[in-house]
């Protein structure tokens, strides 16, 4: 199956790409794609978003799927055509 994770803002700056397309096998979980996605995020990001040690968004981090909830859950299992967006929570005064 194929899962879209999209960045948004300044992590679509450090990535360097607006989206990556991620090939998993069906039934996936989230777990599995940060699996596949990790060795990318670790030079990239800082550590402030990116925990390479967890392999994992850090909570400053923002992770939806589908546009409908917060994806923190790594056993959620992860369908063909999602979109995992990760993007920073804006604060405004």
């Amino acid at each position: 199956m194929r899962v879209t994770m999209s960045f948004v803002g300044l992590l679509r700056e450090r990535i360097g790409e607006r989206s990556l397309v991620v090939e998993l096998p069906d039934g996936a979980t989230y777990r599995e794609l940060l699996n596949a996605v990790g060795p990318r995020m670790e030079e990239k990001l800082p550590d402030w978003a990116w925990d390479a040690t967890r392999r994992s968004f850090s909570r400053r981090v923002t992770v939806s799927r589908n546009l409908e909830t917060d994806l923190r859950d790594e056993t959620t299992c992860l369908a063909d055509g999602d979109e995992v967006l990760v993007f920073l929570l804006m604060a405004g005064g």
